[in-house]
């Protein structure tokens, strides 16, 4: 499988639109479409944010193996249950995970610790409804 077929497969598997992973890489969605089609590939940048956005490793996005992969025995192998895809989330849910992805990880924890103070502080008063994809 190509690079630009694992782009494909790995956005559609996520849910995403093609414009979802432009606006996130801050191309054009031609430029990203480009890449899907094999006429451009991405910069070593866009890669980088790529790899970010569908949660994956460098590995699965070019198709060599790791060179880190040990025979594993299946004693330690992840519950693949446990697992939440990007595509089992709503639209507003999706764009803050991929925002959250692009995060530092310094910038991941901050933001989680201000999430979990206003979550519970219960003098703030909730803002007027946003627009969901239920509207």
């Amino acid at each position: 499988m190509t690079l630009n077929q694992r782009l494909k497969k790995f956005r559609t598997a996520s849910g995403l639109t093609q414009q979802q992973v432009a606006d996130v890489l801050s191309l054009d969605r031609s430029t990203y479409a480009y890449y899907e089609s094999g006429k451009t590939t991405p910069d070593i940048r866009s890669v980088s944010k790529l790899i970010k956005i569908f949660n994956i490793s460098y590995y699965d996005l070019i198709d060599e193996p790791d060179p880190t992969t040990t025979v594993n025995d299946g004693a330690n192998e992840e519950d693949e249950g446990e697992k939440m895809h990007i595509y089992e989330l709503s639209k507003m849910e999706k764009q803050l995970v991929i925002n959250f992805r692009m995060l530092s990880p310094a910038q991941q924890e901050d933001l989680l610790f201000s999430l979990s103070s206003s979550a519970f502080d219960k003098k703030k008063k909730p803002r007027k409804s946003v627009e969901t994809d239920e509207n």
